[in-house]
Parts: C-alpha cells; structure tokens; sequence
C-alpha cells in the first residue's frame, strides 16, 4: 500500500511511519557524532552502555531486574527480536497462539521456525477468551502476546494479564511479547505482562526504538528475558545480524536518559491525533474503533466491496492509502469488512487526508 501511496501520490496512512521532525534532536545529535567515533562492529549482544541503560531502564520502570550481561539484547529492530525468539524456541510439531486480528508479521515468523499458528479470533469484543486461551493452551508451546495490540488498538487489562499468567503456568508456556508501542498508550490502564505476576520468568519482551522516538529506520530492537531464553535466542540473533546498527545503538544511550516528561508528551501528542483521525473519520461516514494504545485506527466501511477493493479504490480516487483488514488474519482468503489507518503522520497531514475522504467520498 506504501507503493501504490507512492504510485497515485496519496496520503499514506497505511504504514506506521512518523513525518519528519518528530524524532527528539539530543538523539538525532547522538547519531551524527556516533559516526565519527563508532561505526564498526559492537559485540553483537549489543553496546554495553545501551544494555545497562536497558537495564536501569526497566528496574525504574517495570520494577523487573535484568542483567544487562545475560538477560539483554540488542537486535536490528523488533521485527528481529521477534524472528530470532521464534526461530530459537519454536519448530516442527510446535503450536504458537496468537490472537487476531494479529500483526502480519507474526504469522511468518511462526512458519520459518516450522511451528503452526493457532489464532484466536477476537474482533467482536476485543476481550480476552479465557476458555478458548486455555483449551489451546493445552496442546501450545509458546504464547504471542501484543500490547498495545495493532492493529486495533487493545491494552490488554491487568485482569485479563492475570488470567493469562494463571494459563501459561498451568500448561508451561513460553510468553513472547512485543510490546514497541509500549510509551504511546491513552489512560493509566497499561501494564507490561512482565509486571503481573511471575510472568517476567517465562517471557521475552521484544522492543525497540521505532515508534517511542520515531526512528523506524534505524533499526534498534531489544529483548529483555531469563538467561536460560536469552541464551537461546541470542544464537539465532548471532547469525543472522551479527549486531544492530551501532551509531544507532549510541544513540539509543541518549534516548534512553530523556526525562518522563517526553513520554507524556508523546502520548498526548499521539492522543490528540488520535481524537483528530477518530472525528473525521466519523464525519466522512465510516465507522471507527478508537484505540486504548499504539497508533493505528480499524474503520468499518459501508459498502458491498471486499476490504481489498475499497482500499485499493481508496487509494486511487480519494488519494488515501490504508492497509485492506484481511491482511490481519491467517485465513488467506479472509473477508473483512475494515481497514486499518495510522495518526502516526502529524495533525496536518492527517487533516489533509480527512479533507480528502470527505471531497471524495462515494461510499
């Protein structure tokens, strides 16, 4: 969609990427100079320095301690922190839950390990299945939990977090959590699975730099987990990126010692976006979701077409490009009746894209 935003000179509101100028100048600065200095290879568990930061990071904050020599990792973005969890503790005859709609990328990472996707589809109440969770439980390895969830949005509860952790430890899962929208979330709801409980024994928490200070580019993911996880997924990581991009990683340094202050800012900014995107979206007819967290938004269409057609027609004569809903699901042959926008783009731009819907409207 990102293509065919390019092709018809479209808003693009399908791919979660930040306008320019959002990124915080201290980190940007922190890049440039790592340059000059740090440009070959770290030791590919990570930069030392942007490990302990990690570290400090999540005893103040989550009030879980890792040990920044055997328990974190610094990969080539979150995507890979996934991938290399998966490839490391999944394969042949494995079952993997997740819950859909599910992040695509989810599903890939699965079949490379050789493992088989089991979702559990939960887009009519957004809540946690409890008996459905456990009844796959019973035959499941390892458990994939989003939160903030994209596409829609969900926060995982601490009640639903808690019943969770009861069904991982009846039936000895394995918990991997992407949690890289982590600091963009709209009430105090928000907890991490590694605050409830014991879960943080069983976990691997995959995060980045990508979306909390809008450098999707640069590629910098981490994983937080037990030693006798990290140790198996730091041989997958090993391999196959070597180490993340370093002046990056330096970067990542700074970013972390920025005040509390910029992540509410942050959260109030996208929140405002948020608000902006869900009332146009209602003006111009269609029928939104708004989300407790992340930043996209699924919208409901009042029309006979696939969700593929109507994005694809979207993108040609209203000259904005979302992400068809059927891209969320296993289901190769899919019917979804949504499609998936993103307020990662500044006010301006989201309000031109409003503008847009609304003068070319034919649903």
């Amino acid at each position: 969609m990102t293509r065919e935003a390019h092709s018809h000179d479209a808003i693009n509101l399908s791919q979660g990427i930040p306008d320019v100028g959002e990124t915080p100048e201290s980190i940007m600065t922190a890049a440039k100079d790592a340059i000059d200095a740090e440009s070959q290879y770290t030791i590919t568990w990570g930069l030392p320095d942007l490990r302990e930061a990690l570290s400090d990071r999540y005893q103040d904050w989550k009030g879980v301690e890792y040990d920044p020599e055997t328990e974190v990792t610094v990969t080539a973005g979150t995507s890979e922190a996934i991938v290399s969890s998966m490839l490391a503790l999944a394969g042949p005859g494995d079952e993997v839950v997740v819950f859909e709609p599910v992040y695509e990328n989810y599903i890939p990472a699965i079949r490379f390990a050789g493992a088989t996707p089991v979702p559990i589809d939960i887009t009519d109440s957004l809540e946690l299945p409890v008996d459905r969770l456990a009844e796959v439980a019973e035959d499941a390895t390892i458990l994939v939990l989003n939160t903030p969830m994209n596409p829609t949005g969900k926060v995982f509860s601490r009640e639903e977090l808690e019943r969770i952790e009861e069904i991982v430890f009846e039936h000895d899962l394995v918990v991997i959590t992407d949690e890289i929208y982590e600091h963009i979330v709209y009430d105090d709801a928000y907890r991490s699975p590694v605050e409830v409980g014991d879960l943080a024994d069983r976990t691997v928490v995959c995060t980045g730099m990508s979306k909390t200070y809008s450098v999707t580019g640069w590629r910098v993911g981490f994983t937080l987990a037990p030693e006798y996880l990290s140790r198996e997924l730091r041989k997958v990581h090993d391999y196959t990126t070597i180490c993340a991009p370093t002046p990056f990683q330096r970067a990542g340094v700074e970013a972390l010692s920025l005040d509390e202050s910029y992540y509410t800012e942050l959260s109030e900014s996208y929140e405002r976006r948020r608000d902006l995107l869900y009332e146009g979206l209602s003006a111009v007819g269609l029928d939104p979701l708004e989300p407790d967290g992340a930043y996209y938004m699924m919208a409901r269409y009042p029309t006979d077409e696939t969700d593929v057609e109507f994005s694809y027609r979207l993108v040609r004569e209203a000259g904005v490009a979302v992400v068809p809903g059927s891209s969320f699901y296993t289901d190769p042959d899919a019917e979804a009746d949504w499609v998936r926008f993103t307020f990662s783009r500044d006010e301006s731009t989201i309000q031109a894209a409003i503008d847009r819907l609304r003068e070319n409207r034919w649903w």
